[in-house]
């Protein structure tokens, strides 16, 4: 396994929590939110009202292409890229980073992306959330109320009403710049899907290698634009299997080997002209202990709240009209001890790039936020418990704000350096 170098101690000191040295913000100058103004500034038209990484790139990567291949890998962490045989060697020359967002959950950290907007603009706070409307605590994966059967879509609310303000690929740069989107069959225009990608072409693939040959298809065919490809599958093992072992190698040399194909197989002209793009939406991290919410703190917690909400190792507390944030505060330090720490609205509301009177932010974070320091989670939902000695157990959990959650590689390589190899 490859030593990457992650961020430094030094460099990432102004992002550390006071008084929680485990703890890391979001960087809004540098976070997911930034990756996409940075495609289009690459292809030639930047967003005037949008941070880019344009400036942080390595010097090795073009600043001006003719097409963007960007690969969203879920979950794919430093820890997780230093499994691979080819991706850290190009990190080396290629790599940089940028910092996840808060909570660093799929739902909240895709928006980001795609949108090139930090949580409070987009308006997804969390994963298992408030909604004023339906009201209740909402899955903002499936965008389905949580207990429900069908997705809110199918009684006609169009979850898009709950934007703040339009995406990058729904704003007028998107005209400019053709993008088209290829991600899983099951996943293309359901739940989270329709609320993202914006104007985006979404495309469906059955296979990880049918996806790679269509946007092989794709880069060869558009002049000029962006293709992107998402690819749950890391996520989904790391969940069960630790990257500490060294079968995770497996699947990552997989998707290196088919980055490589991509590569190899393009016209040499279309290679030499486009930027291969590898990002993730946040890291793991391992969990030595489940907080159990089935004893008598969490049923005391339940009995004083009006809803909890979860997005991963986060917890999001609603008060009922009359309720004592300090009495729940006093629930809440009972159950966690010193394995978590309890933020107020105020301080919430700094993480998701909002401020402190913003009603929607109070909507959606709870007037309490509960966050876990490394190696805790939530037991909320029983997850991955399977039956008999082989039933698969949850071993990894992201949504907070640890190192290994909060900071991501970035990869910006040109195709014809692969093509070449």
């Amino acid at each position: 396994m490859t030593e990457l170098r992650p961020p430094s101690a030094e460099e990432t000191a102004h992002l550390t929590w006071a008084g929680e040295p485990g703890f890391f913000r979001p960087d809004y100058n540098r976070a997911l939110s930034t990756v996409m103004p940075t495609v289009y500034e690459l292809l030639g038209h930047a967003p005037d009202d949008r941070p880019t990484m344009a400036r942080l790139l390595p010097q090795a990567t073009p600043r001006r292409v003719s097409r963007v291949f960007l690969l969203c890998i879920d979950s794919f962490g430093f820890k997780e890229m230093a499994h691979g045989s080819r991706f850290p060697r190009l990190y080396e020359e290629y790599g940089s980073w940028v910092t996840s967002v808060f909570p660093s959950i799929t739902s909240t950290a895709l928006s980001s992306l795609y949108q090139g907007l930090p949580p409070a603009r987009h308006g997804i706070a969390g994963h298992l959330i408030w909604k004023n409307f339906p009201g209740g605590i909402v899955d903002m994966l499936k965008m389905r109320v949580v207990g429900a059967k069908a997705p809110l879509d199918a009684s006609g609310f169009d979850v898009n009403q709950w934007k703040r303000e339009p995406g990058l690929l729904e704003s007028a740069h998107s005209a400019h710049v053709p993008g088209m989107h290829l991600m899983p069959m099951q996943i293309v225009k359901s739940g989270l899907s329709t609320y993202s990608y914006g104007k985006t072409d979404m495309v469906g693939f059955a296979h990880p290698v049918e996806g790679f040959s269509k946007a092989a298809q794709m880069l060869a065919d558009v002049p000029r634009g962006w293709v992107g490809l998402y690819l749950d599958m890391v996520d989904t093992l790391s969940h069960v299997i630790t990257h500490d072992v060294p079968q995770f190698g497996l699947l990552v040399r997989y998707i290196e080997d088919c980055v490589y194909w991509l590569a190899a197989n393009l016209p040499r002209d279309v290679a030499r002209e486009t930027l291969l793009v590898v990002i993730a939406d946040h890291g793991q991290d391992s969990i030595r202990e489940m907080l159990s919410l089935r004893g008598e703190p969490a049923e005391w917690l339940r009995a004083h709240t009006r809803a909890l909400g979860f997005s991963g190792r986060v917890m999001h507390i609603y008060l009922r009209p009359g309720d004592a944030p300090r009495d729940v505060r006093r629930g809440l330090d009972a159950l966690m001890g010193d394995r978590g720490r309890v933020f107020d609205f105020a301080q919430a509301a700094t993480l998701v790039g909002t401020t402190p009177d913003d009603a929607w932010a109070r909507e959606s974070l709870g007037e309490l936020v509960a966050v876990l320091h490394e190696g805790f989670c939530w037991d909320a939902y029983e997850m991955f418990k399977g039956p008999g000695p082989y039933g698969t157990r949850l071993v990894s959990q992201h949504g907070g704000m640890s190192r290994d959650e909060m900071f991501v590689p970035m990869l910006t390589v040109p195709l014809d350096v692969l093509a070449r190899a």
